[in-house]
């Protein structure tokens, strides 16, 4: 049995759909049971929040492997809850880390880091996958394609490589289910690097419409996510994320995904084609 926090998540549903097409026995750990119901009786279900301890006292029981998110949670609740998966049985623990996790000079960065030593200090068997941005981040795009055509880029023209939801849940389930992945860190990234405005060209072909790439300063992105309720100061770190990419620190590949489930990553264009819909 394979316990996935984050079901409902980009990641999490996929990382669920793989586990299932493996034949692996899954339980969700969900707050809302309503969002997990499309599986059936497929999975299990294990209602609860991770601010309520005896909930995932629960969930984890008994389980060979558990993925975990970052989420909202401090250090000292985080260590409480890899505490009780440590009496619960020691299962493996995925947790999906940020490629930032080397740099304690972002508050992004260090909050992964200070989670990854939390589970390395636990004595349990961590595996550490840490992505670049995802692909589905330009969902976030699709209002102000819809209403106005205009893609808003605090990146200007820094480039990285996005990856495919579908590809971190690959690697992940195998660092959950494969005990021969030694690797204790697993960065993972696209194939091909591109710029805010080489994947807005992408849409803007698939979509059949035009769309324009407009620059903005970082402290405009910052603000526009407060007002739609990020708290100020997870906007801020993400803003900085942004120059980081901006001024070509995001400019890395790595072969992870093709080494470490024998197929490349998804393109851009392959991701974007599948889900035109979010756009259109």
């Amino acid at each position: 049995m394979y316990l996935v926090t984050g079901a409902t998540g980009n990641v999490g549903s996929k990382m669920v759909d793989q586990l299932l097409a493996m034949g692996k026995k899954v339980r969700v750990f969900t707050r809302d049971v309503d969002k997990v119901a499309h599986w059936g009786d497929q999975v299990e279900v294990a209602a609860g929040d991770f601010e309520r301890a005896d909930t995932f006292e629960r969930a984890v029981a008994g389980v060979e492997g558990a993925f975990l998110m970052n989420g909202a949670l401090n250090g000292q609740a985080f260590r409480k809850l890899i505490d009780t998966a440590k009496e619960q049985g020691s299962p493996r623990i995925v947790f999906l880390s940020s490629t930032l996790a080397d740099n304690p000079d972002l508050m992004i960065g260090r909050l992964h880091k200070e989670k990854e030593d939390t589970i390395r200090e636990s004595g349990l068997q961590g595996r550490f996958v840490r992505s670049g941005g995802f692909m589905s981040n330009s969902y976030q795009w699709g209002r102000t394609i819809k209403a106005e055509g205009v893609v808003l880029n605090p990146m200007g023209s820094g480039r990285s490589a996005p990856i495919a939801p579908e590809d971190i849940a690959a690697v992940a389930v195998r660092a959950l289910t494969d005990s021969s992945i030694l690797d204790e860190v697993l960065e993972v990234t696209g194939g091909e690097l591109l710029s805010v405005p080489a994947q807005v060209n992408i849409l803007a072909e698939i979509l059949g419409k035009a769309i324009r790439c407009v620059d903005i300063p970082t402290e405009t992105a910052v603000q526009g996510m407060i007002q739609a309720g990020v708290p100020a100061p997870v906007a801020s770190a993400v803003g900085k994320s942004f120059e980081v990419i901006r001024d070509g620190g995001g400019a890395a590949m790595r072969d992870t995904v093709k080494r470490v489930t024998g197929r490349q990553p998804k393109t851009y264009e392959q991701w974007a084609r599948e889900n035109k819909s979010r756009f259109a």
